[in-house]
């Protein structure tokens, strides 16, 4: 029984826990937000100026020229690159990292 009652009055503490988060969540939620014009770009802005707002992504890339035979296994090598691209998804510039990826897959 008196588990019973521990149990009650745990879950009972638990449900008032989350009614008064989800209210205070709510009041935060009514703030006021700071729009940006991050995509704008005036006619004074050189292209490197937008490439310093764009945020990288990193991808390796396969570099079949450096791939090669060791020991019987077949080794590529993959480059990473920092690729800027626009809000289409178009690749604006790529620049090479000194970053290096090698697989290894036995030659049969």
């Amino acid at each position: 029984m008196k588990r019973i009652i521990g149990f009650v009055i745990l879950m009972l503490l638990c449900v008032y826990l989350v009614y008064n988060n989800a209210a205070i969540s709510q009041t935060n939620s009514k703030m006021d937000y700071i729009e940006t014009d991050a995509g704008v770009q005036t006619e004074s802005e050189s292209a490197e100026d937008v490439l310093e707002l764009i945020v990288p992504e990193l991808e390796y890339v396969h570099d079949e020229d450096l791939d090669e035979e060791v020991d019987g296994y077949i080794v590529e090598t993959h480059q990473e690159y920092e690729v800027y691209r626009d809000q289409n998804g178009k690749i604006i510039k790529q620049v090479p990292t000194s970053n290096f990826d090698y697989i290894r897959y036995k030659k049969y």
